[in-house]
């Protein structure tokens, strides 16, 4: 009966990332209205650093890593990789729609079995690599429709991908490497800081101002504590629950959902992009997702 329980536990979990991170993408557009991306991006993160400072304190968490110097490197290593992912997102999402972003982005757990293995995490199959190949002609084909949508656009996707394929296998290996053994509220803590610290060194590099506060859209405003609390505070929290317990590869699948509803939002909001073409990249880069992952294992 526990076993039943802490199984359910993960799949509501499992269900609640799903939910909250396919709402994400149109909820960065909508703070990018009133906030620069890096600007707007380490302000989220460090909301959230502060939320997840104030609930350790009051459960009484020690804040010492047991790893020591190596754990801290390996935090601030993914929460730099975490904060260079975001910037290419935040980047994108100026130019191309919140499920334009989501379905490049489905790719990286393509790319997270790659890591995996590099990691010595995981075995990589013969099923997985078939899968990986047929997820690339997939992302060729969104490619090629975006050169129907303009240069501007093309790099965006670039921007997009460079997340998916560089920055965010990384970290996850980093996480379920060195990482799996602290309460999950003090692994997100130190993981999201150093997210927002890279962000913010990175914002006035790229030339941002900081953002007036007082001018920004309501709606904005709304967006940026939506991806504070919702998006980053709770989920993180619940995917670094999660990753003590289940595969890196197996966890990535939320990736197979998160595309359709984010997709499913941009009709609902009149902002879908992409053409017939852009469709079937998007149905070869799932396909490869669930001939990669599934079936799901422990």
């Amino acid at each position: 009966e526990l076993r039943t329980l802490l199984r359910s536990v993960e799949i509501l979990g499992y269900l609640l990332l799903c939910l909250i991170w396919s709402t994400t993408w149109q909820a960065i557009r909508i703070c990018l209205t009133g906030y620069p991306p890096m600007y707007g991006a380490s302000l989220r993160f460090l909301i959230a650093t502060v939320l997840l400072l104030i609930a350790v304190r009051v459960r009484k968490l020690p804040l010492a890593l047991p790893g020591g110097r190596s754990q801290h490197l390996a935090l601030l290593l993914a929460g730099i990789f975490n904060g260079l992912g975001y910037a290419c997102i935040y980047v994108a999402e100026l130019k191309i729609s919140g499920g334009t972003t989501a379905i490049i982005c489905a790719s990286s757990p393509l790319f997270t079995l790659i890591a995996a293995r590099l990691f010595g995490l995981e075995q990589l199959l013969l099923r997985r690599i078939a899968g990986m190949s047929i997820g690339m002609v997939g992302i060729g084909a969104l490619f090629w429709e975006g050169q129907t949508l303009g240069h501007d656009q093309v790099q965006a996707m670039l921007f997009a991908l460079a997340a998916a394929a560089l920055m965010w296998p990384v970290y996850g290996a980093l996480l379920k490497r060195y990482a799996h053994a602290l309460p999950p509220l003090v692994s997100t803590l130190y993981f999201l800081l150093y997210t927002a610290l890279t962000l913010f060194v990175l914002a006035p590099l790229r030339g941002e101002a900081f953002p007036k506060i007082a001018a920004a859209p309501m709606e904005a405003h709304f967006a940026l504590i939506f991806l504070a609390v919702i998006g980053s505070v709770v989920a993180w929290s619940v995917y670094l629950t999660l990753l003590r317990r289940m595969d890196l590869s197996v966890l990535s699948t939320l990736g197979l959902v998160q595309p359709v509803l984010a997709l499913g939002l941009d009709l609902l909001l009149r902002e879908a992009q992409l053409g017939p073409r852009g469709y079937l990249g998007a149905l070869l880069v799932l396909v490869a997702m669930g001939l990669s992952t599934w079936p799901l294992r422990r």
